[in-house]
């Protein structure tokens, strides 16, 4: 038996199209732009569907933010600039600030030398002798029994420690005074004898004495009976203060009256610092007494001569002349 399907319903007889606005489903839709459907019974409707094509979509991008200047190039040359500015100035401050060659040797300190020993030669061989050794000469005419041009006395004495430089008294027998005979009258003219002139006296050998343990006084009288002089050198020693612990020459060696022997004094255990010593050379025996007394040293006057010691008499040379422990003993020849 055939079953029986139910018929179809009637169809509206009416268009869609003359009714209503059919608003067709977005899948059944046939892809348009945007569309103005009229219709006579109505406004205008937009109906929007999806577009066909993708839209272009403009993005509105704002302009990048202008970046600063760079500044640390400029800063880094500017503190290159600075930099070698104080540098050129401290170059220059300092090359302004250096003494001249002439300015620096002159404030540098001298340098301390020995006074070389150069009485009892002549007076030219003296001069050479101390200029080789560093020192200036000053050379003074003095009566002497010495022979002339010969040096009797100097000042500093030898063996003294003095800045190179320094001038050194040098006194130089003075050559012996001319004799002359009466003049006798003839015819009317003036016969002269001729001017005679002493010889020289011929030099006389001197031993030297050993002093090595005596006291300064006695070394210097042992020393002066033999016709030579002593010129001290303050040492550092554990002997007692002002005894000679050591000469130049050994005892009996051969030299001439007036020459002068170098004696090594202890300054003692409790050395002090050593004080200056007044140059009393050329003044009168009782003045140099008097300022070398003052300032706190002991004094002894010799001599090497026949002369007397008075208080008149001239002072031709001194040991120590430059510096010695307070209370010292100091020898003075007249």
């Amino acid at each position: 038996m055939t079953a029986m399907t139910e018929p179809p319903p009637p169809r509206d007889p009416r268009d869609p199209a003359d009714d209503e606005t059919v608003v067709v489903p977005p899948a059944e839709q046939t892809p348009v732009d945007e569309t103005i459907v009229r219709d006579q019974w109505g406004p205008e409707t937009v109906v929007a569907g999806p577009v066909a094509e993708e839209a272009v979509v403009v993005e509105e991008t704002e302009p990048p933010a202008r970046k600063p200047p760079t500044l640390w190039p400029w800063l880094l040359a500017l503190l290159v600039l600075v930099v070698g500015g104080l540098l050129a100035y401290f170059l220059l401050a300092g090359d302004d600030d250096e003494p001249s060659g002439t300015t620096a040797a002159a404030t540098t300190q001298a340098e301390e030398r020995t006074v070389p020993d150069v009485v009892g030669t002549t007076s030219s061989e003296a001069t050479e002798t101390l200029r080789d050794a560093g020192f200036d000469a000053n050379v003074v005419s003095v009566p002497s029994d010495s022979p002339a041009g010969t040096v009797v006395a100097q000042d500093p004495a030898a063996g003294a420690t003095e800045p190179e430089g320094t001038t050194v008294r040098l006194n130089v027998a003075r050559a012996a005074e001319e004799t002359t005979t009466g003049a006798t009258t003839t015819t009317g003219s003036t016969t002269t004898a001729p001017t005679t002139t002493a010889p020289p006296p011929q030099p006389q050998p001197a031993a030297v004495p050993d002093v090595v343990g005596l006291e300064l006084a006695d070394a210097g009288r042992a020393f002066a009976d033999e016709g030579l002089k002593a010129a001290v050198a303050s040492v550092p020693s554990e002997e007692p203060a002002g005894r000679v612990v050591a000469q130049a020459q050994p005892a009996g060696t051969e030299l001439e009256r007036g020459d002068t022997v170098q004696v090594n004094v202890s300054s003692g255990p409790d050395a002090q610092q050593p004080t200056p010593v007044p140059r009393v050379v050329g003044e009168e025996l009782q003045s140099a007494r008097d300022q070398l007394e003052q300032a706190g040293f002991e004094v002894l006057a010799l001599t090497v001569g026949d002369g007397e010691i008075r208080n008149q008499s001239p002072i031709v040379s001194q040991s120590p002349s430059g510096g010695a422990p307070p209370g010292s003993l100091v020898l003075v020849y007249v």
